[in-house]
């Protein structure tokens, strides 16, 4: 992470279209939400974290649906384990309550593909561009994220 420490984007009030998965309804603002946040919102001694958890504020008076896939539940186990220990892992498992999203062949697929095209000095991650292939299947403009890069990869 860089010393910016965005912590929400916000590009357009979405919505998300019926589709597999636990996706909020419809008439909801919809945002999806990076490893990043999580983290921040986790570790109190994160220099995200106060922005983290303002932001998050913010989406929820908002009234915004947060939810996340499947690949980002993966990410937040191994970044928590590895930032806070096996412990604090284990209880965001088991005490989280984000809808999550399961991708599918076809979004695992598309992922591969932005991954093997991606260009530049930093590659784009598996897990992130599950992330952007299911915002833009559901037609999801907003993310709840701390790292920049992914807030870049989203616009």
């Amino acid at each position: 992470m860089s010393d910016k420490t965005p912590a929400a984007v916000t590009t357009t009030m979405s919505t998300a279209s019926n589709g597999p998965g636990p996706l909020p309804d419809t008439s909801d603002p919809v945002a999806i939400v990076d490893a990043s946040a999580i983290v921040a919102l986790v570790d109190a001694n994160d220099r995200t974290h106060d922005a983290a958890t303002a932001a998050y504020r913010e989406l929820v008076e908002g009234g915004y649906k947060l939810f996340v896939t499947n690949y980002t539940v993966a990410e937040v186990v191994d970044l928590l384990s590895a930032g806070l220990g096996p412990d604090v892992a284990r209880q965001w498992l088991r005490d989280h309550r984000l809808p999550i999203y399961h991708a599918d062949e076809q979004d695992e697929l598309r992922a591969r593909t932005m991954v093997i095209s991606s260009r530049g000095p930093r590659s784009l991650s598996l897990i992130d561009a599950v992330s952007h292939v299911v915002m833009e299947r559901f037609g999801i403009a907003d993310a709840f994220a701390v790292d920049p890069h992914f807030l870049n990869d989203t616009n």
